[in-house]
């Protein structure tokens, strides 16, 4: 069998979801357009289309730096992408299910806006509700840091969990029909949300801490705590959280195999890829590359029915739940 061959078939034949992307900030800086295709970065719309990809979700990553102004920082990062979008030929923003699939089906793009970490709401639930109403369907509760919802797995000692804040930010986003990413929250802070939320969540960009020791990674407790839950976990393309000297598409193969071999079915496992956000290791170099690796799972005996749910179908169950 020509397994590239298939995956590029198979890209055509299912919404294809990648759950994590930081290429706004090439925009903010000028460095470049997502509308025209471009040989810097890892994505913009004319290669993800090339790659097969029907929604990709855009981040708004508040660097540290402008942790002082972070809402107007937000404000920029939201303001540049539904600009792009705008301007871009078949491109959507994603407000609901619908919109992806209505994508897919017109041989289009869909671009569902994240916020990468609280800091954006400044404790304020008011600010999340405005950013709700410009469009933005999911937000990260932490990036590294500690902050006013929850501590990041970069201030690991105090072992803190959901502050009581946090937990009204939860019930706020359980509330709106809005998708809470779990990534970079620290083990404590995941088990509070599972505990607390009416939804299923989404862990959009990590790996598997069995396969390679990082504290971005999730154990097997977590994933089986995830998946228990309704939830999504998006397998990330970043060297480093792999292992960067022996990271490759391969790789990043092994780890879906082990969520799925882990858990006994593909029903809980999603693409993450971390695009314009971190490295990417050989075979993965940017969004049009995505097919090889679905022809190496394909490889490894993966049938279409579980290619479909792994390339976008799991993360289009929990946003048919959440968003409608």
């Amino acid at each position: 069998m020509d397994f590239l061959r298939e995956a590029v078939a198979l890209h055509k034949r299912c919404p294809v979801i990648d759950g994590h992307a930081d290429s706004v900030l090439a925009v903010l800086g000028g460095q470049r357009t997502l509308i025209q295709r471009s040989d810097k970065g890892h994505i913009d719309w004319p290669r993800a289309r090339e790659g097969g990809l029907t929604c990709t979700v855009q981040a708004a990553w508040i660097d540290p730096v402008y942790y002082p102004v972070a809402a107007r920082r937000v404000g920029e990062a939201i303001d540049g992408l539904l600009r792009q979008i705008a301007a871009g030929e078949g491109v959507r923003l994603a407000l609901r299910a619908e919109d992806i699939t209505a994508a897919h089906e017109d041989g289009g793009l869909a671009v569902l806006l994240n916020i990468e970490g609280a800091e954006g709401i400044q404790g304020s639930l008011a600010l999340l509700r405005n950013y709700y109403r410009l469009g933005v369907r999911m937000m990260g509760l932490v990036w590294n840091h500690r902050n006013e919802v929850a501590e990041g797995v970069g201030e690991p000692e105090s072992g803190g969990g959901l502050t009581r804040f946090g937990r009204e930010v939860v019930r706020e986003m359980n509330r709106l029909g809005m998708l809470i990413d779990l990534a970079h929250i620290t083990p404590r802070g995941f088990f509070d949300v599972l505990e607390l939320s009416e939804d299923p969540v989404l862990f959009t960009h990590g790996n598997c801490h069995a396969l390679h020791e990082h504290p971005r990674n999730l154990t097997d407790e977590q994933i089986k705590a995830l998946a228990s839950h309704g939830g999504v976990f998006g397998v990330s393309f970043v060297a480093s959280f792999m292992g960067k000297e022996k990271a490759s598409l391969t790789t990043v193969a092994d780890h879906i195999d082990h969520v799925c071999q882990l858990l006994g079915n593909a029903d809980h496992v999603g693409l993450g890829s971390d695009f314009d956000g971190a490295d990417m290791p050989p075979g993965l170099e940017d969004v049009t590359r995505l097919p090889e690796l679905t022809a190496e799972l394909l490889r490894r005996g993966y049938r279409e029915e579980d290619m479909a749910k792994v390339l976008g179908g799991n993360y289009l169950r929990v946003f048919r739940q959440v968003l409608g």
